[in-house]
């Protein structure tokens, strides 16, 4: 007996092959013409640059397993958004966030295109403008073409670190495939620029663009489940100081920074980013440090323990030919280590 049927794969290969009624203009060749004229404008700010769109072409509504391949292995990705939430994305092959980065740093592109390198934090804040630049232009110029029928305005979301990961980013569905290759005046460079644009069910003239459509439950408990058991890291800070740059630039092994008792009962939980989760103080728990939340019933430290030890001069041995006196160290008032010194013994 053969085996059934899963009824989502009929309708991927269905909604793929489905051909626009006869009554519904084409809206390729527009959509085309628009890419190229939003990539020159998004250009006209970066004085050097000199890009040459060309190859613009709109594809045909495909699954998003159809759509990635189109996408260059390496540059920037990342997710673009409408305003209803339909979720998209962009693509700059590496040669286009290079010159980018050159146009911006020696004021024009390179002759020869260097090797492939990860994109940077740096490369994604260079090249962010542009994106934005583009996708503005791209809304004015789509909004209006006939036979649209995915959304004209997007907006730059967030960077994808991983590819492998897009798909939990992006929910299953119909997209289109928007690409361009493009060059740069005076050199024989060439990168390509892919949108993959999420397919609506109604033909679009202009914005706002019609609702998103419901989630497959089953995709969004999938994604629930793998986002859950993700690690973060977490780091709890005691405090923070401002000092004069010349005082910083003096600090050496041994060096002692005054702090306020007050401070060990105040702990924020942070995220690595600097996000503050959660409050409390700090304190000892089963003879180990820990922190008590604040607002929590019971806490997480000993009730017969709840006040943090002494604060103790926190130093480690001078690295200079004349070491500090040990006796002299006890009188100093309550301190704390140096960031990245670690603690003496108490």
């Amino acid at each position: 007996m053969p085996s059934p049927v899963d009824p989502s794969v009929l309708r991927r290969k269905i909604a793929a092959c489905r051909k626009p009624p006869a009554d519904r203009p084409d809206p390729a060749p527009l959509a085309a013409r628009a890419l190229g004229r939003a990539l020159r404008h998004a250009a006209v700010p970066f004085e050097g640059l000199g890009i040459l769109p060309d190859a613009c072409a709109l594809g045909g509504a495909v699954d998003l397993d159809g759509a990635l391949p189109a996408l260059p292995d390496q540059g920037l990705l990342a997710v673009i958004e409408d305003a209803t939430g339909l979720a998209g994305l962009i693509a700059l092959g590496p040669g286009l966030v290079d010159a980018l980065v050159e146009v911006q740093t020696t004021g024009r592109v390179e002759p020869t295109e260097g090797p492939v390198r990860p994109v940077t934090r740096i490369d994604e804040a260079l090249a962010r403008d542009f994106v934005d630049l583009a996708l503005a232009a791209l809304g004015r110029e789509l909004t209006g073409i006939p036979g649209r029928d995915w959304p004209a305005r997007f907006t730059y979301a967030n960077r994808v670190k991983d590819r492998g990961q897009v798909g939990l980013l992006l929910p299953e569905g119909r997209y289109r495939l928007l690409s361009a290759d493009v060059g740069f005046d005076g050199v024989a460079r060439r990168a390509p620029v892919r949108l993959v644009l999420p397919v609506t069910d109604a033909t679009l003239t202009g914005d706002p663009a019609s609702p998103a459509p419901a989630a497959d439950p089953a995709w969004v408990a999938a994604r629930t489940r793998i986002l859950e058991a993700l690690e973060l890291p977490l780091e709890a800070v005691l405090l923070r100081l401002r000092r004069p740059l010349a005082e910083v630039q003096g600090l050496a092994p041994g060096d002692l920074i005054r702090f306020d008792p007050a401070d060990l009962h105040s702990v924020t939980l942070e995220t690595r980013g600097g996000r503050a989760l959660a409050r409390g103080r700090l304190g000892r728990k089963g003879g180990r440090r820990a922190i008590c939340l604040a607002g929590q019933e019971g806490g997480t430290t000993d009730p017969a323990d709840p006040a943090p030890a002494r604060p103790q001069a926190a130093a480690t041995p001078h690295a200079g030919p004349h070491p500090p006196d040990p006796a002299a160290a006890p009188a100093r008032p309550p301190s704390a280590a140096v960031p990245g010194i670690p603690a003496a013994p108490g």
